[in-house]
């Protein structure tokens, strides 16, 4: 496995578990999302004369890594629940 493919697998295995961390049970919905989560991908771009040199028309861009922020939208669920509704998904995990 090439170091690109390591990254871009890193990058999507994390996505379950954010979304353990951030997904509940409540009345409507067995998996209804609690959290928001913003992504920034980081690209490491050819340079330009290079792949042009090269004869590219467009340089190269390989995924270099990620950030990831999450916020949670219900802080209230951490300590309270309807009784009908579940907490965390991550806590019924652990």
């Amino acid at each position: 496995v090439s170091d690109d493919n390591i990254i871009v697998k890193r990058v999507l295995d994390s996505n379950p578990l954010l979304e353990a961390f951030g997904n509940a049970k409540t009345v409507r919905n067995d998996n209804s999302s609690r959290f928001g989560k913003y992504m920034e991908l980081q690209f490491d771009v050819e340079d330009a004369t290079t792949a042009a040199i090269e004869g590219k028309a467009i340089p190269s861009c390989v995924l270099a890594g990620s950030k990831c922020s999450t916020y949670l939208l219900e802080k209230s669920r951490v300590v309270a629940h309807e009784e009908s509704e579940r907490t965390y998904h991550i806590f019924y995990q652990l």
